[in-house]
């Protein structure tokens, strides 16, 4: 009895033991894609290379190709447009991006000529700060001959991948 008694103690102890340190399971489904408890959400963050590829996307989106009357090369209607930007922004970023750099007529879309804002530098440090569960803040002290010292804050979710809902200066 008391062998049957020790084996139940120990196997409860390795069944704590094991419930505390290891991870609960994350699972991949798809590319871009994962599902994760909410504790483990909290320690979530876009790794060098996903900050890279969205801050890098982003900013080749807003920078169109045109021809000399600003009509976009790439993209002849707005939907497609706003998918473009949809690949690195949320979907009420990306309307807001396309209504004021962009300008729709039946024709085409065409860009609107204005000064592009000070910008991600993926050469020089950033800071990465969780937010909430799936939220993250980024913010990285730049230097622009234009304006001179900024500040840039975005906010990225996890919403199907790293996507930037808000991006300010200070």
């Amino acid at each position: 009895m008391k062998k049957l008694a020790l084996i139940l103690c120990f196997t409860m102890m390795i069944a704590m033991i094991f419930s505390i340190a290891v991870p609960k399971e994350i699972s991949i489904q798809g590319d871009d894609q994962m599902d994760v408890s909410a504790i483990e959400a909290e320690n979530i963050q876009p790794d060098k290379e996903e900050v890279i590829h969205v801050m890098n996307g982003l900013g080749d989106t807003l920078k169109q190709e045109a021809d000399d009357s600003y009509k976009l090369k790439n993209y002849a209607t707005e939907q497609e447009l706003t998918e473009a930007f949809e690949a690195y922004v949320t979907p009420e970023l990306a309307r807001a991006f396309v209504d004021y750099y962009f300008r729709v007529e039946a024709d085409g879309v065409y860009v609107i000529p204005t000064h592009t804002e000070p910008w991600f530098q993926e050469e020089n440090e950033y800071d990465m700060i969780n937010t909430s569960n799936h939220s993250v803040q980024l913010v990285q002290e730049n230097e622009n001959d234009m304006v001179g010292s900024y500040t840039l804050v975005v906010e990225m979710l996890f919403q199907n991948g790293w996507k930037i809902s808000d991006i300010s200066y200070k």
